[in-house]
């Protein structure tokens, strides 16, 4: 649809003199004054809705272009922030955020899915977390040279390490339900989480730095164990899906070798 609309607006001057052509030739077998007057007028008419549209459509791109710069700057900027001001349980490694758009995507099912614009050819690989402005996405599974396919948090497969600061770790995990909430379980007795308290994503430094997860909405004991479950209401929507950025570490390459040196 984009290369039709970028052919249009390379070509519209060649396009509207056709139309002139047309309608002058069609006019001159007319030699009634009504017929010619009402060519006239619907030649001024089609010519100025042709131009109109052409003009929505460029403007519409132009717009699209200028959030996709906003999202790169933006991501510069988070970069920026995570690597001079970290949080204390965050490692000392920096990240690029590679600024992707959600071409696709469910939230109603039991294993939800995502697709990005991203690929291999903007570096993006297996394993790298998906991350947006609000909080934890997902992980990135599979890539082509363009594309990029996520299993986020909805999905059977999707949960997380997860951490409520000064209180230990646990395991923040999607029940099928409601896509608005978790549940973060096995959080030590000796710390029962707060109605408030905020979760962070707690990965390896590979996938991505510590981000928001949600806030606890409340928290019962499980009998079995007496660890703590807590219900995390989630703090990004994932019904309203746009753009997100996939965290790669800027030494990934140097420990890829490490893992696997070259015999």
């Amino acid at each position: 649809m984009r290369q039709l609309i970028l052919f249009l607006s390379k070509y519209r001057n060649t396009l509207l003199l056709i139309v002139l052509i047309g309608l002058s030739l069609f006019r001159h077998t007319k030699k009634n004054p009504v017929a010619e007057h009402r060519i006239n007028s619907m030649g001024f008419g089609t010519i100025a809705g042709i131009q109109n549209s052409l003009n929505s459509w460029k403007g519409y791109w132009a717009l699209k272009s200028v959030n996709e710069e906003l999202a790169r700057e933006n991501a510069a900027l988070r970069a920026s922030i995570y690597g001079g001001n970290k949080p204390a349980f965050q490692t000392n490694e920096a990240y690029d955020y590679i600024p992707a758009q959600v071409i696709e995507y469910s939230y109603n099912k039991r294993n939800n899915y995502m697709l990005l614009n991203v690929g291999s050819f903007e570096g993006i690989k297996p394993g790298m977390g998906v991350i947006s402005a609000q909080g934890w996405i997902g992980t990135v599974v599979e890539t082509s040279k363009n594309f990029s396919s996520i299993i986020p948090l909805l999905h059977s497969k999707g949960s997380i390490g997860a951490r409520i600061p000064g209180k230990g770790l646990g395991e923040l995990y999607w029940e099928g339900s409601d896509y608005r909430s978790a549940e973060l379980f096995d959080v030590q007795r000796e710390h029962p989480p707060m109605s408030g308290d905020t979760v962070y994503s707690f990965t390896r430094a590979s996938v991505a730095p510590p981000v928001v997860a949600g806030l606890v909405e409340s928290a019962t004991q499980n009998p079995e164990d007496l660890t703590w479950i807590a219900k995390v209401n989630l703090s990004h929507d994932f019904a309203n899906m746009t753009w997100v950025y996939v965290c790669r570490l800027h030494q990934q390459e140097s420990l890829d070798s490490l893992n696997h040196p070259t015999l």
